[in-house]
C-alpha cells in the first residue's frame, strides 16, 4: 500500500450511504407508526377584537383539504394533517435526493381554543393563505351549540 492511498475517511462514500439509506428508512418506520396520533401543535395567535376574535393559526404546507376546523363544547378545534413526503427507496444516490436535515413536523396535528362566552358560531368565517388559517368568529349573545362543523373558504 502506497503513501496516501488510504485515510480514515477511505470508506466514507459506501458507509455513507448506508446510513442514509437506514436513517431514511427510520423515518419513514417513525411516520406510519404516528399516523394514528396527533404528532404536533401548529403555532397561534389569539387576538380579541371590538366585535370578534380571531384565531390565527401556521399551517404552511398544509393543503385546505387537510384541515378540519369543529366547535365542539365551546371549544374551537383544528386539526388536519401534514403528510410525509414520499421516499421511495433510491436507485441512484446521486440523483435522488437525500435528506441530511430534517426539522419540519409532518403527521397529525391539533389545536384547541376555548371560546368565551357570547361568540356567534353561527356566523363564524375561515381563511388559508399563504399558510396561515385566520378564523373569525363575531362576537353575540346567542349560545354555542354543542358541535358545528365550518368550511375553509
Amino acid at each position: 500500500m502506497g503513501k496516501g492511498e488510504w485515510g480514515p475517511w477511505y470508506a466514507e462514500g459506501p458507509a455513507r450511504q448506508h446510513l442514509e439509506r437506514m436513517a431514511d428508512e427510520q423515518r419513514r418506520r417513525a411516520c406510519e407508526q404516528l399516523r394514528g396520533a396527533f404528532v404536533w401543535s401548529p403555532a397561534a395567535d389569539v387576538l380579541e377584537l371590538r366585535d370578534a376574535i380571531v384565531v390565527q393559526v401556521e399551517l404552511p404546507g398544509v393543503e385546505q383539504d387537510r384541515i378540519v376546523v369543529e366547535i365542539i363544547d365551546g371549544d374551537l378545534v383544528v386539526r388536519g394533517e401534514r403528510p410525509c413526503p414520499r421516499l421511495d427507496e433510491p436507485e441512484d444516490l446521486e440523483t435522488d435526493p437525500v435528506y441530511r436535515l430534517v426539522e419540519r413536523v409532518y403527521g397529525r396535528f391539533a389545536r384547541r381554543f376555548r371560546l368565551p362566552a357570547g361568540v356567534d358560531v353561527a356566523r363564524v368565517g375561515a381563511r388559508l393563505a399563504d399558510g396561515l388559517l385566520s378564523i373569525t368568529i363575531p362576537k353575540a349573545c346567542a349560545r354555542t351549540p354543542k358541535r358545528f362543523c365550518l368550511r375553509i373558504d
